[in-house]
């Protein structure tokens, strides 16, 4: 790649002023300078040249800020300059693994290295399906050595066994919807903002399990009849906050000029994923926080660090609630009841209703009640007394 060039004036001693052009490497390196002559500016032969690269007043297309190329050779050389860069610099470059991926493909070898065939796309999604399996396989013996609440019978072979390929389709939509493959999104394996968030958000759930009023889950029978005061009063700050965090977004997705789009997109998710369960699944409805993390950190797709520390942060928490609970359904028992009768299940044998009909061999089950939550006391599981 070619650096992008910027002209100064500097006066020599003796009056007269002599021109030297900068040449700004990028992504690292130092900077180069060329002695100009002042009459080659003047007769239009000497031309200022930038790149998509180039560090200059103005904003990235996306909406992240440019530096100004006043101060750009200072930072650079800074000690500071070189942690932000570090933090921020690929653990595995794309453009390496994609150089080698289209050597093991002999893309290059038969089309030249023009060819576009979607490489740097599949290359991101790769390392974002591997970092974050990876993170459920790490988390899934931290949760166990550090005493955290988890749940004793999900093991890392059920991990695969049952939830592995669902996984991979939540990430997959994840990477869609968050706008993960665009250019002004780095990758997940840098340290700001995605290693830092997303291990924030790996083990903020199971230490707030040590405060005893955020031990409550998201559903109905639990807010009217489980919830404290004090959890009431977490929740109307998480409102806020959410409501402060969404006002932003909107700004940012404005800017860029792609609010009416995103609003679309959000309405779209909402009837896809919550509305159907919040109104023909009754009571049943749990929201775990793996699901609410995931549906919201696609939302935060726009350009922004702090768009995109969220986001991270969401992938965090979707990490711990498959790493230590499991993809639990969130219809809870009443989705395990549909799948087991639908298979006919030896188990359910105990469900089956005792009579049978003539001439039909159809199995008919019991009704599946579930905890009414505007009765507390459970009155409405005394109809299943004759179950037993």
């Amino acid at each position: 790649m070619s650096a992008g060039s910027w002209w100064g004036r500097r006066s020599n001693g003796n009056g007269s002023n002599r021109q030297r052009k900068y040449d700004v490497v990028p992504r690292g390196g130092h900077l180069a300078t060329t002695s100009v002559e002042s009459s080659d500016i003047d007769a239009g032969d000497a031309s200022v040249e930038f790149t998509d690269d180039d560090c200059c007043d103005r904003d990235h297309d996306d909406g992240s800020a440019r530096i100004p190329s006043s101060t750009i050779g200072g930072w650079r050389s800074s000690r500071l300059g070189g942690i932000v860069r570090l933090a921020t610099s690929n653990l595995l470059d794309d453009g390496a693994c994609l150089h080698a991926y289209r050597r093991g493909c002999r893309v290059e070898d038969s089309y030249g290295e023009g060819i576009d065939d979607g490489g740097l796309v599949a290359v991101k999604l790769v390392k974002f399906w591997t970092w974050s399996i990876i993170g459920i396989l790490l988390l899934h013996p931290l949760a166990r050595w550090m005493g955290w609440e988890i749940d004793e019978n999900y093991t890392l072979r059920d991990f695969v066994r049952y939830d592995f390929h669902v996984v991979l389709l939540d990430l997959l939509f994840f990477f869609v919807v968050g706008r993960l493959h665009d250019a002004s999104c780095r990758g997940i394996d840098c340290i700001l903002p995605w290693g830092v968030f997303i291990a924030l958000g790996a083990v903020y759930p199971s230490i707030s399990n040590d405060f005893e009023f955020l031990r409550h889950s998201v559903s109905m029978y639990d807010i009217n009849c489980g919830w404290p005061a004090i959890l009431f009063v977490y929740a109307f700050f998480l409102l806020v906050l959410s409501f402060t965090f969404a006002v932003a977004l909107a700004r940012s997705h404005h800017r860029r000029m792609v609010l009416r789009s995103r609003i679309v997109e959000v309405i779209a998710l909402f009837c896809l994923f919550i509305l159907p369960y919040a109104t023909l699944a009754g009571d049943s409805l749990h929201l775990h926080h793996w699901f609410v993390m995931w549906w919201l950190g696609m939302q935060s797709n726009s350009p922004e660090f702090w768009a995109r520390s969220f986001q991270a942060y969401a992938i965090g928490s979707y990490i711990n609630g498959i790493a230590v609970y499991g993809r639990d359904p969130i219809l809870e028992c009443k989705h395990a009841f549909y799948v087991s009768t639908s298979q006919h299940c030896a188990f359910m044998q105990c469900y089956e209703s005792k009579h049978e009909t003539e001439g039909d061999n159809k199995t008919e089950y019991k009704e599946f009640i579930t905890a009414d939550w505007r009765l507390c006391n459970a009155e409405s599981l005394s109809r299943n007394e004759s179950f037993v």
